[in-house]
């Protein structure tokens, strides 16, 4: 009501109305295309036959003009589609010819299965149960209907005959008529529809209009080409198959096994039935129609589960379980037309979300791209104690970018989002103890896997199994990272230490108030003290003097802050101040090795002029 009378408007009211203003839209768009199915069907099903045939309209344009390339390429539509429909057509009436010549067939294997009833097993009372309830059936329908006399119209003419046989057969004969009609006059107009569509939906951007029907065009049409291709090799395969395995008619079955295809998750189905319930009228055996069945199914496993998926790659852009819902919902709205054409309106849906704002909803919900970024992830896993899986995205991260960006993009940027949330009081402490405590398990995994990865060094020769003289000599400069201020601080210290000992140095991590006694003393230690969030500069003095210890240790405060990560961070060794480190996980490892080469070389030449 604020909203009517011009006020402010609550947010939570403003989400509410939004919400609402969906769903009504939502519901109205259902109803619209469920009751105006008999204009949306045929224009859908002639946008995508113009799609099919744009490609071929495109390249016959550059000899001859528009009208003359579309002709020519619907006539040889027709044409192909005429002579597939007149070979099945041909093919159907010799299979329904050839069927009576079986009952020998039939008769044997009704026999075989009687002679498994006859022992008196499951078969025998299952069938005289059924046959039981028929009869029972049978006589409470002729009690309860007593027949009625049918009056018969004396002198009917052959015209009202020719009419019940032809008036059912004039709605879809209409309906391909419309939709040929729909076809030519798209394929003519298409440049100047394409323009209608840009200024409609984008007129102040073109460019962005232009670049979203360019994605939707090419990604139907790259998707229907490779249907097309891969269902014609698999009637080719099914035919072939079929022929070698005596099976008669095995164009006809071929042609069906690869045309029912194009229905999504049944039409495979359907296309086995149908030949092997063939083979079992035509084989006198048993062992031809399991072969057929078999034959088929192998052929649809090879191209289903190994072949799609390798040539398809990412054409679709779809998530299999989005391709599910989308052809229930379009199949109980349009029937099975509307199966088949499930998977183009997906594209071009997924396509509206990527490139409208508004809608960008349905590229979260039907996009195959993660819904989150991998530092994300790995937060939400934590926080569910999955540590398995928040490992599983950090160590794909560090294999798809590298050491230094996969670290900074999985764990360095969770520690971040996690100091936020925990400084804005949305994390409980069992929250806080299970990222910190998980992020050290990640670590852990990470060290292992990084050992299992190493290569293993080569055996000794006899010259070189000599025993070592001297006891080895302690590491000249170690680093112990310390977390500043909470326990996020801690997991952000475990993050850098781990990018330390990563690039070859001494590094430990203990938590705070923890001492971590090295195996060996070194001559200088380097005492990061990390933070996830920028700390004030009290936290920073209160903290150097609280750590600060001994004359060969030098206190460093290192920031994980995303938004000063960039090449003037990293070009230079301190950007804040002489003591503080700032910047993503990988320029803090930098610059800390920095200080520890340049402090060791010191120590050296000190050492040397002693």
């Amino acid at each position: 009501m604020k909203l009517l009378r011009g006020g402010t408007v609550d947010p939570l009211e403003a989400r509410l109305l939004r919400t609402i203003a969906f769903a009504v839209v939502g519901v109205v768009t259902v109803a619209a295309l469920y009751y105006g199915r008999d204009v949306l069907l045929p224009t859908a099903v002639a946008i995508l036959i113009a799609f099919i045939l744009s490609p071929a309209i495109t390249w016959l344009r550059r000899l001859v003009p528009l009208p003359l390339s579309v002709a020519a390429v619907v006539l040889m539509a027709l044409a192909i589609f005429g002579l597939l429909a007149a070979l099945v057509t041909s093919q159907l009436a010799d299979v329904a010819g050839s069927l009576t010549g079986y009952q020998t067939n039939l008769q044997q294997k009704v026999k075989d299965l009687r002679a498994l009833a006859d022992s008196g097993g499951p078969l025998t009372r299952f069938a005289a149960m059924v046959a039981s309830l028929t009869n029972d059936l049978a006589r409470e329908g002729t009690s309860m209907e007593p027949l009625v006399p049918v009056p018969v119209a004396a002198g009917g003419s052959s015209f009202s005959t020719v009419t019940s046989f032809v008036v059912p057969l004039l709605y879809p004969l209409l309906t391909i008529g419309i939709v040929l009609i729909l076809v030519i006059f798209i394929l003519l107009d298409r440049d100047h529809i394409s323009d209608q569509v840009v200024r409609l939906f984008g007129g102040s951007n073109v460019h962005a209009t232009s670049e979203a029907l360019e994605d939707a065009a090419g990604r139907v049409a790259r998707v229907l080409l490779l249907q097309v291709l891969m269902n014609l090799g698999f009637g080719i395969a099914v035919g072939g198959g079929l022929w070698l395995l005596g099976m008669p008619n095995p164009i006809l079955w071929g042609l069906l096994a690869g045309a029912l295809r194009f229905v999504p998750y049944v039409g495979a189905v359907l296309g086995a039935v149908l030949p092997t319930l063939i083979a079992f009228a035509v084989s006198p055996g048993w062992v031809q129609p399991f072969l057929v069945l078999g034959w088929i199914v192998a052929c649809d496993i090879l191209l289903g589960h190994f072949l799609e998926p390798l040539i398809f790659g990412e054409s679709t852009g779809v998530t299999p379980l989005a391709l599910i819902v989308s052809a229930l919902f379009w199949s109980s709205l349009w029937g099975p037309i509307g199966l088949i054409l499930s998977t183009p309106i997906t594209i071009c849906l997924l396509v509206l979300g990527r490139h409208v704002p508004n809608l960008g909803f349905l590229q979260v919900l039907l996009g195959d791209e993660p819904a989150l970024k991998p530092y994300q992830q790995i937060y939400r896993r934590l926080m569910r104690k999955a540590v398995p899986e928040a490992s599983a995205v950090a160590q794909a991260e560090i294999d798809e970018k590298g050491r230094e960006q996969g670290l900074d993009d999985s764990l360095g940027r969770m520690v971040v989002l996690a100091e936020q949330d925990r400084a804005d009081d949305r994390l409980s402490p069992e929250q806080v103890d299970a990222i910190v405590e998980g992020t050290d398990l990640v670590l852990d995994f990470l060290d292992d896997r990084t050992d299992e990865k190493a290569p293993a060094p080569p055996a000794p020769t006899d010259e070189e199994a000599v025993p070592a003289p001297a006891t080895p000599s302690a590491p000249r400069a170690s680093i112990r990272c310390t977390g500043g201020r909470s326990q996020i601080d801690d997991a952000a210290a475990a993050v850098v230490a781990f990018g330390l000992r990563q690039g070859g140095l001494n590094a430990v991590s203990p938590r705070r108030g923890e001492s971590a006694a090295p195996e060996q003393e070194a001559a200088f230690t380097l005492q990061l003290i990390c933070y996830a969030s920028r700390p004030s500069e009290a936290v920073r003095r209160y903290t150097s003097r609280k750590l600060r210890g001994g004359t060969n240790v030098t206190v460093r405060h290192a920031i994980v802050d995303y938004d000063a990560a960039g090449p003037a961070a990293l070009g230079n060794a301190l950007p804040e101040g002489p003591d503080i480190f700032m910047g993503d996980v990988a320029a803090i490892c930098r610059l800390a090795t920095q200080v520890v080469a340049a402090i060791s070389t010191l120590d050296r030449e000190l050492a040397a002029q002693s």
